[in-house]
């Protein structure tokens, strides 16, 4: 099968999970992993992103989690930035799922410091990641800091609306 062929798999899974037909792109996504065996490249690590996010709403957590964490790694290896920053982000989301808050909080602080080098100019990166950080906090029980991520994310969108 050629990779062509691998794209439309994947975007036929993708079109099944958004009509909520997830078991059918599950197998998919594993047919697709399967016969593209390339962890370094971009569409697999689609597919890796995609089967995440298809467990995440299958509410497989855990396969979920073990599918950002190895597309984190793979997307680092091929310095895919844009795809390991995402995948940090599900990581987080995944984290506060499974009310495992230090994780969450901790993948917050490595976010920060990874947009801060890579993508300093990403405010609604930005904003996002610090709203997302002060709920966590909140939740915490940590009212101090949580405030003072509010108003960093405030920050953030006076610069988006300028």
């Amino acid at each position: 099968m050629t990779k062509v062929d691998v794209t439309e798999l994947v975007n036929r899974a993708l079109a099944h999970h958004d009509e909520g037909n997830n078991a059918l792109a599950e197998e998919m996504f594993l047919e697709a992993l399967y016969l593209l065996d390339d962890k370094e490249n971009e569409l697999y690590q689609r597919i890796v992103y995609g089967l995440g996010m298809n467990y995440s709403a299958q509410g497989n957590l855990d396969g979920a989690r073990q599918c950002f964490e190895e597309g984190r790694l793979n997307a680092k290896k091929a310095n895919n930035i844009k795809f390991e920053l995402g995948m940090i982000r599900q990581l987080i989301v995944i984290n506060r799922d499974l009310e495992d808050l230090t994780t969450a909080l901790l993948l917050v602080e490595e976010e920060i410091l990874y947009r801060e080098k890579h993508a300093p100019d990403d405010w609604s990166g930005f904003f996002t990641l610090y709203m997302e950080g002060s709920k966590l906090l909140e939740a915490a029980g940590k009212t101090k800091k949580s405030k003072e991520y509010a108003q960093k994310a405030l920050e953030y969108k006076h610069k988006m609306n300028k």
